[in-house]
């Protein structure tokens, strides 16, 4: 890992009777990947020490309860991630799929550097003692934690875990290596974006296992579903060229964030995509830009910015990124999601002229 992080501070951290490993909302194979590799680290670190009177009995009574006092939560998972554990029959870990799960005294938040990412009782959650393992760039999430573990130079949450393991040399058990595998070929989107730390990560976790599988589980056709939306944000896109970029702003009332990456594929520069969460009269638009772009305009920082100015949440990589915002019942939901896409163009206007 290329940001020095503190090995023995971690290893403390994990040293509990009960933690709960937290990730986003829609959880993706990184996500996923990496708690399951912090979850095999905390039972390793906390497994009792066998003396060889104990019986075969006591062993498996004491195992099984320490593996029930950890536990992986998200308020749902992604299709391909749930594709990938039902391959993983071995893996034996249960996903906890939940709106505000209880709080113990640790949380660790899992490839999640934004609080908008995940339904928990904030006051709980701040409470506790709060760790982030992450790979996206910090946001006031960041300053609530007592422990860090943040690189945006690595791809994945999944290579940042996997450094970790092998900084400890811990080499995991086949199923565990590849979740860890699956987070990030994921991320790399099929290695096109790995870099040299990540084939070195690769290559410790990769014994005995067949890399095919890997991009096999995550080879799952899109749903239908996901498709009609697709095709539906395409339906509805307006362009507009500012400082030469070709923008566009687009709606989905589902896979906003995979409907940006499509307007991308097929030739934006940035793309906007909003969705609105009527039951929770909740705003949500999600950004995506071109590498080169991003080297002049980060994602991230963007909807950062655009958050605080209306009081929302928001963050992100340099490529990608989202934000949460409400709207009162004064306004209405055009009348909302019209102010905020102008917000966020004078944004992009002003942050591209300050550039020049």
């Amino acid at each position: 890992m290329n940001n020095k992080y503190n090995i023995e501070k971690l290893k403390e951290s994990l040293k509990s009777d009960e933690i709960l490993f937290l990730c986003h909302h829609n959880a993706d194979p990184d996500a996923i990947g990496a708690c399951i590799g912090l979850r095999f680290l905390a039972e390793h670190l906390n497994k009792p020490k066998k003396s060889k009177q104990i019986v075969e009995d006591k062993i498996k009574d004491e195992k099984s309860q320490i593996i029930g006092k950890y536990k992986i939560s998200a308020n749902s998972i992604s299709k391909i991630s749930r594709n990938m554990l039902e391959e993983l029959p071995s893996l034996n870990y249960d996903i906890e799929i939940i709106e505000y799960p209880n709080i113990p005294e640790k949380v660790f938040l899992v490839d999640t550097s934004s609080i908008n990412q995940i339904t928990v009782n904030e006051e709980k959650l701040y409470k506790s003692f709060l760790a982030m393992v992450d790979h996206h760039k910090k946001t006031e999430l960041s300053t609530k934690c007592d422990f860090l573990i943040v690189n945006e130079e690595s791809t994945s949450t999944c290579e940042m875990v996997t450094r970790i393991l092998k900084d400890i040399n811990l080499f995991p058990p086949k199923s565990v290596r590849t979740a860890l595998l699956c987070g990030i070929a994921y991320d790399t989107k099929h290695l096109k974006l790995a870099s040299e730390e990540t084939f070195k990560m690769i290559t410790w976790l990769i014994k005995d296992l067949n890399f095919q599988r890997i991009l096999y589980l995550l080879s799952q056709e899109s749903e239908k579903g996901k498709r009609i939306a697709h095709l539906k944000a395409c339906s509805r896109m307006q362009i507009e060229e500012i400082n030469g970029l070709i923008v566009t702003i687009s709606n989905a009332s589902s896979y906003e964030a995979s409907c940006a990456k499509t307007a991308v594929s097929i030739g934006a520069d940035l793309a906007l995509v909003t969705a609105v969460r009527k039951r929770d009269r909740q705003i949500r638009i999600s950004s995506r830009c071109r590498k080169s772009v991003s080297k002049k305009l980060h994602m991230g920082e963007l909807m950062e910015e655009v958050a605080h100015k209306i009081n929302g949440q928001g963050g992100g990589h340099a490529e990608a990124a989202g934000l949460n915002a409400n709207w009162d019942k004064t306004t209405s939901k055009d009348e909302a999601v019209s102010k905020i896409i102008k917000i966020c163009i004078d944004t992009i206007k002003e942050k591209l002229n300050s550039n020049e």
